[in-house]
């Protein structure tokens, strides 16, 4: 007989249907796509998600003010505050504090360092890492990176929490060492076509899970990203 995973919601309307009901719990995902193709949002929307449903979430940031992440979110769901106000949805802005503790830019065993005091000192179930390409990477050794980026990957699994890693993707075609070790891949998408900017999500890796891997429209409403179930080629033919 199969077994079926557990599943928890992404937060996103319209995500859930398309990969069996949910994300399976204590894996790390990436989150990437071209600057403003929404994915800090989309990380905003899998955290309050958890903390509606009681789960103590954090967004972890390492370049941008967490609290700025937050008055952007403010517009699309106003409740935020109230989460982040009750400790929630915890936030970190670690960049600061890592880059005091060398001159070097954060690595990856310092990042999940920090991590894991956090992850472990307040019982955090959902964490969002922002962005992952901040991180860097010491060795020239293609192998050696992918040794250390696995040993990041596997901590992060080990702590039992749901993870995404967000991380810019301007050449659509190149695929790092993170692609290959996650349990799963989303892609945020804008382009033009017929002379409209359109939106789409494509789920390109999903470990356990039954998805397809075609563009599907995205949009931006007035209560953050929702995808739907289409292509994004046929919204702009039917004038959507």
């Amino acid at each position: 007989m199969q077994k079926y995973y557990e599943r928890i919601s992404t937060g996103v309307k319209g995500l859930d249907e398309l990969i069996e009901g949910g994300l399976i719990p204590g894996r790390v995902y990436l989150i990437t796509g071209p600057p403003g193709s929404g994915k800090t949002t989309f990380g905003m929307h899998f955290l309050l998600e958890g903390a509606r449903k009681g789960e103590k979430v954090a967004y972890v940031s390492l370049i941008h003010k967490p609290e700025e992440v937050v008055k952007d979110m403010l517009r699309f769901d106003p409740s935020i505050y109230v989460y982040v106000n009750k400790w929630k949805l915890m936030l970190y802005d670690l960049g600061p504090v890592l880059w005091r503790e060398s001159t070097r830019v954060p690595t990856w065993r310092s990042v999940l360092s920090r991590i894991r005091e956090i992850v472990e000192d307040e019982g955090i179930s959902r964490l969002v890492i922002d962005p992952l390409t901040a991180i860097d990477f010491p060795l020239q050794n293609p192998v050696e990176k992918r040794v250390e980026l696995a040993k990041f990957i596997r901590g992060l699994e080990d702590l039992g929490v749901t993870a995404y890693l967000i991380a810019e993707m301007i050449e659509m075609d190149k695929y790092s060492e993170e692609h290959f070790l996650v349990s799963g891949i989303i892609i945020l998408h804008y382009f033009m076509h017929q002379g409209r900017m359109i939106r789409a999500i494509q789920i390109y890796k999903m470990r356990g899970t039954r998805h397809d891997s075609n563009l599907k429209l995205l949009k931006f409403t007035d209560k953050g990203l929702v995808v739907y179930n289409k292509s994004p080629f046929g919204a702009v033919e039917d004038g959507e």
